[in-house]
């Protein structure tokens, strides 16, 4: 009698899997790094068995971009790898290619022309401790929470950044007010939960109000300029921002 005419269930047969039909790529896995002493980031050696080379001397901006790393040379020997890494990142300056996010986020180098146009002089800080206090100041003035302001790495030379997990991240050869007011306002935005390009109107609304409490800009200026370099504001923002109540945080 069979098991189903009994009552039963077949017993369970388990059928064995399938090979995968893709190959996953080797992940590179660091060994060692050696700082560039220039603005260009930094060359790294990464160990990588899988490959008949097993180490790779490639070029990163820094440790942010550690899964976008240019490989420039292979060695079967890390001494030699190392070698290699050391006598390019005495010089070595990566070519220019094309911007990633220059879709999502177009008006990046305007926006950046604009503001050097109408920021005037930078005022250097004397220390970290000094961007610390304009910073408080002012998230205290919109009552939001104090950013984390902190001072970027040496390799970090050409470029300051806002990071919702690290706040505010100054550049050493970038601390200045201008640098600074700068990364507040993306801070600012992104705590309004504004969901648009990052030097989008509302980015543009908030850079103006800031550098007219702080920086004590005109206003008016500002706008014009914006016009010469299409940019766009957020106008009902920018008025909303400036309707609080009058205090000049400039110092």
């Amino acid at each position: 009698m069979s098991s189903q005419a009994a009552g039963g269930h077949p017993p369970f047969t388990v059928r064995p899997r399938q090979a995968a039909t893709r190959r996953r790529s080797a992940r590179l896995k660091a060994s060692f790094s050696c700082v560039s002493p220039t603005a260009h980031g930094e060359i790294v050696v990464l160990e990588e068995p899988s490959l008949p080379h097993g180490y790779v001397v490639g070029w990163r901006r820094d440790r942010r971009y550690s899964r976008s790393i240019l490989r420039l040379s292979a060695y079967n020997d890390r001494q030699a790898a190392i070698s290699d890494a050391l006598a390019l990142s005495c010089g070595y300056v990566p070519t220019t290619g094309r911007k990633r996010n220059r879709t999502r986020d177009a008006r990046r180098s305007a926006v950046y022309r604009w503001e050097r146009e109408f920021s005037g002089p930078k005022r250097t800080y004397g220390s970290i401790d000094d961007a610390i206090v304009d910073a408080d100041r002012v998230t205290s003035h919109f009552g939001v929470a104090h950013v984390p302001v902190t001072i970027g790495p040496a390799r970090l030379v050409s470029s300051s950044y806002f990071m919702p997990s690290r706040g505010v991240v100054l550049a050493p050869a970038m601390l200045d007010r201008t640098s600074l007011i700068h990364e507040v306002a993306h801070y600012l935005v992104w705590r309004m939960g504004i969901r648009e390009p990052s030097h989008g109107p509302a980015f543009a609304a908030v850079l103006v109000g800031l550098h007219s409490l702080v920086a004590a800009t005109n206003v008016s200026e500002t706008k014009y300029l914006a016009s010469k370099y299409c940019i766009e504001i957020n106008e009902h923002l920018l008025e909303g921002l400036m309707s609080l109540p009058p205090r000049n945080l400039a110092a």
